[in-house]
């Protein structure tokens, strides 16, 4: 079998779209049901398999006319993925021929800006959708007044390195995030000002990340008076990285701003999770996804705007020992991915 998958990165790229896409890609090379694999990529990837038939393309119009001319080989694909709703209109051929086409679709690029009218009518001409959360695709049925389609739920998922706890003790807290001022309001503003108000600070809080909106975030930081306890390390190595979430206490990205994805199993939780850090996020819209019931009483949830709540929050969980949710992590393994990847792609090809 054959599979396209129309995506605007996967390995090597930079985000928590990137590392979904690459675990797809990576599924797709292991299945021995698929014998080759067309890449099309906004953005360079790293995959190297003799089954991948990659191209990466920035210019937009250049990526279209690439895919043009591939359109026979995608044509003859048992699956088309496109893994971005903003792709959709690259893959309107195989759309309108009936091919199965699925959607992947995340958190904003649904919940957000709705797309205009051709974008509208091109959606509604495709059969299945893999939603990464229950929240996203009820937003997405409802916004593109979707019927009669197949929908189905698949996770993220990170691959752990059974790796052990750090007993040392420790109250620093720690922050990754893309820096970057269309992004505003992710957890970080919310930090510093829950910091202005403790009485004594005897420990550090981490920033790492970098973005064009680093400078304002350490403006802030000296004009509330907690600069001296915070580091900015700005992009650093994956070992560095995983250094500073060993020795640290608490994850936390408690985001108060629209826009900001409150999604509980977003990528660095899970990792943060693997170090047996406490995590704390803002209260998600829908706790009540039933892929994921089961796993919220590992993670501690705050009104983001609320200082002192967020002020209590952290102060309570310094004092704990960190520990693994060995069924956390389990749960969001490649290996469960995986499975659950190929009972939906079986179910697809069988409709």
């Amino acid at each position: 079998m054959i599979v396209t998958i129309i995506t605007p990165g996967s390995s090597g790229g930079y985000g928590g779209i990137s590392k979904y896409n690459s675990n797809l890609v990576n599924f797709f090379i292991k299945n021995n049901e698929f014998k080759k694999i067309f890449l099309f990529s906004r953005t360079f990837t790293n995959h190297n398999n003799k089954k991948i038939s990659k191209i990466y393309e920035k210019n937009i119009f250049v990526f279209f006319i690439k895919l043009f001319l591939y359109q026979y080989k995608i044509n003859k694909s048992d699956i088309v993925i496109i893994s971005h709703i903003n792709l959709t209109l690259f893959a309107i051929i195989p759309i309108l021929l009936g091919k199965k086409v699925v959607l992947l679709t995340y958190g904003l690029e649904i919940w957000g800006f709705k797309k205009n009218f051709l974008y509208q009518w091109v959606i509604r001409k495709i059969n299945f959708f893999i939603c990464m959360r229950e929240y996203t695709k009820e937003i997405l049925i409802k916004k593109y007044k979707l019927k009669n389609k197949f929908f189905f739920d698949l996770h993220n998922a990170v691959k752990f390195r059974n790796l052990k706890v750090n007993k040392k003790p420790s109250k620093d807290l720690v922050t990754v995030a893309r820096l970057d001022s269309s992004e505003k309001y992710k957890g970080i503003d919310e930090t510093l000002e829950a910091l202005d108000k403790f009485k004594k600070i005897n420990f550090t809080y981490h920033i790492i990340g970098d973005g064009d909106d680093k400078m304002r975030l350490i403006l802030k930081a000296k004009k509330l008076d907690c600069f001296k306890n915070i580091v900015f390390h700005g992009k650093i190595s994956d070992k560095k990285r995983d250094f500073l979430l060993n020795s640290s206490q608490i994850m936390l990205m408690p985001g108060s701003d629209k826009t900001f994805d409150t999604y509980p199993f977003r990528y660095i939780f899970l990792e943060a999770a693997e170090f047996g850090l406490h995590i704390i996020g803002s209260y998600p819209p829908n706790k009540k996804e039933q892929l994921y019931q089961n796993y919220y009483t590992s993670l501690n949830f705050v009104k983001p705007k609320n200082k002192y709540d967020l002020i209590n929050l952290i102060q309570k969980l310094q004092k704990r020992k960190k520990t693994k949710d060995k069924k956390l992590l389990k749960s969001f393994s490649i290996k469960n991915f995986n499975k659950d990847l190929n009972d939906i792609i079986i179910k697809i090809l069988s409709k």
